[in-house]
């Protein structure tokens, strides 16, 4: 399994549409993890979703994001855990432990709702950000 984090330094990036770069984190049981920065070129949506399908990822951990981005990327089966916030080593261990919805992690003025974000089964699993 391929996990990405939009990242800056060493904590998830404020907003994915604006992010850099990535860090992609891949495990399997018998290697462990596997760990590569990747640069993002593109800006667009298309762009956007086209890299992560190329890098083969599965999951993606991020901070705030556009809809229409957010939408793109569940469409191409990669699970989106969407307004997160913290340091990357604190949420690769969340995630793989099962913690990642505490609301510790969750980006100030968002709440949790989670299940199908834009419609539809388990690929679009994530929460959304609704300000108050």
């Amino acid at each position: 399994m391929k996990i990405a984090l939009s990242v800056f330094h060493d904590s998830i990036s404020t907003v994915f549409d604006a992010a850099e770069q990535l860090l992609v984190v891949e495990t399997d049981e018998t290697n462990g993890q596997k760990r590569k920065l990747v640069r993002l070129t593109a800006a667009d949506v298309v762009g956007r979703v086209s890299q992560l399908k190329e890098e083969g990822i599965d999951i993606l951990i991020c901070g705030a994001i556009s809809r229409p981005m957010q939408v793109a990327i569940a469409a191409k089966g990669i699970v989106v855990y969407p307004f997160i916030r913290g340091s990357v080593e604190s949420l690769i261990t969340a995630y793989l432990s099962g913690n990642l919805e505490k609301p510790l992690y969750a980006l100030p003025g968002c709440h949790r709702q989670f299940g199908a974000a834009g419609g539809g089964g388990r690929r679009n699993h994530g929460r959304r950000c609704r300000l108050r």
